[in-house]
């Protein structure tokens, strides 16, 4: 009965999920009325105000639909090579253990300074970690959040806000995981890193003291908890993991772990200073891959295995945004994604940049409660995104923030995130009792970032 009930719940695979959005689009082209933008014949920008329908149909048929995908992903070559250098050098970084061992030693250091010292240290910690380096592996670090809980007699809600909530609103104005977005909408890459570093610093500030509440609240009475807390220390004792072991932080952990985190302030220094492009990132990651696997005491061919590892480990991602992006081929090719662009900007067309921005924003995060992936969402969104932002004349950098936040911050309440349902489920926090808890976390800092998304947009900026 239980594994039945399983199997209904469980959401389909999310190739299935792309393919059957592609034969959407491909069934739309029949029914969305064909149309066009003027486009600027000298810099072949879209001219907004110039919108026309063609009076016919252009349909894009099933099998011509399939028969896309190759271009698709022939399209998505400077995307899928970055991700594969990025899949290969993180790897490296986490097969080293290296972060591990710094998290470790800052955990064992910190474990009797109390609830007033540990937790907005180590709220701060991993709020740095998922800025720079989160990704779905974070949910192998909810035992961490769980132990450090239980150890302080709190509950099992603070030790998996520690490790996901932390990582996940750390992403929303990270300055290094807007790279996809960026380079789909044609932004040089890590560009407009001071400004993003600069409000990242606030949402680090309110999460860390939005938890550190409620954990102080529960430290002085656990029946401020907002779960039943009884059992669960009982549960969770025979987790591997449960003992915090004294950990020596070493000096080649320190130096992988540092090299690993500056690698995006050297491409950027690379892309603004020297004036190259793209291209320096697949390279810097090669070089700092071996550098690290030095230091970590291996010789090139377990360097160059563990490279390899992360790389198969973005295969699924590189195809799923190579599929995605044979959408936008569909779309083009149907002569329907300008009239879905003019669409969506008649009712922010009169509002002023600033406010256009924060559509933009909310559209995206209403899509994101039904499309988890953030690499689908790319891959879907942005090509629309970004003749919206040119219609409205929006500094493209702009659509970049306008879909991050979007994006990062309602992951926190997703009902489909599948690392959000894991960690929930590893915690044993009921998804109901979480959002009621979370939900005002979330709308601080959705606010907080439509309010820079209106200034962002009133000042025109273009971060480069």
């Amino acid at each position: 009965m239980s594994e039945t009930k399983k199997k209904k719940r469980s959401m389909p695979h999310l190739m299935l999920v792309i393919l059957i959005l592609l034969l959407v689009m491909s069934l739309l082209t029949y029914i969305v009325p064909a149309g066009q933008f003027a486009t600027d014949p000298e810099t072949g920008k879209l001219i907004g105000t110039e919108f026309s329908y063609l009076g016919y149909q252009t349909p894009v048929n099933p099998w011509q639909a399939l028969c896309l995908i190759m271009q698709g992903i022939v399209n998505s070559g400077k995307i899928i090579a970055t991700l594969f250098a990025m899949g290969g050098v993180t790897q490296i970084a986490l097969g080293s253990k290296a972060i591990d061992r710094c998290i470790d030693a800052a955990i064992y250091k910190l474990q009797d300074k109390g609830v007033d010292v540990l937790i907005p240290v180590l709220s701060l910690v991993f709020c740095v970690f998922g800025c720079f380096a989160a990704g779905d592996y974070i949910i192998a670090m909810v035992p961490i959040g769980l132990m450090i809980a239980r150890k302080l007699k709190l509950d099992p809600l603070i030790g998996f806000s520690l490790i996901i909530v932390t990582m996940m609103m750390a992403c929303a104005s990270s300055p290094t995981q807007v790279m996809l977005p960026q380079l789909m909408m044609d932004v040089p890459i890590y560009s407009g890193f001071g400004l993003r570093m600069v409000m990242e610093i606030p949402i680090w500030i309110i999460t860390t003291l939005y938890i550190w509440r409620y954990a102080r609240k529960v430290h002085k009475d656990p029946h401020n908890s907002v779960l039943p807390v009884e059992d669960w220390y009982n549960d969770l004792e025979q987790q591997e993991g449960s003992v915090v072991a004294e950990t020596r932080l070493d000096a080649r952990s320190i130096w992988i772990t540092v090299l690993y985190f500056v690698q995006p302030i050297v491409v950027v220094f690379f892309t603004t200073k020297l004036g190259y492009g793209q291209e320096v990132l697949p390279a810097i990651c090669i070089i700092n891959s071996f550098v690290m696997g030095w230091i970590a005491g291996w010789n090139g061919n377990k360097i160059c295995s563990e490279f390899a590892k992360g790389v198969s480990g973005m295969a699924f991602v590189c195809l799923i945004i190579g599929i995605a992006n044979s959408m936008s081929l569909v779309m083009s090719q149907g002569n329907i994604l300008h009239t879905i662009v003019y669409t969506f900007c008649l009712p922010l067309r009169n509002v002023g940049a600033g406010l256009a921005a924060i559509g933009i924003s909310v559209v995206v995060t209403l899509i994101n409660l039904l499309i988890p992936s953030a690499s689908a969402k790319v891959a879907i969104l942005c090509p629309i995104i970004q003749p919206m932002c040119d219609a409205l004349s929006i500094p493209m950098q702009i659509g970049v923030s306008a879909f991050k936040f979007g994006d990062a911050v309602t992951n926190l309440v997703c009902p489909v995130h599948g690392t959000l349902l894991g960690g929930l489920e590893m915690a044993k926090v009921p998804f109901d009792k979480y959002i009621k808890w979370v939900m005002p976390l979330v709308l601080i800092i959705l606010a907080y970032c439509y309010i820079g998304l209106y200034f962002m947009g009133t000042a025109g900026w273009t971060g480069l």
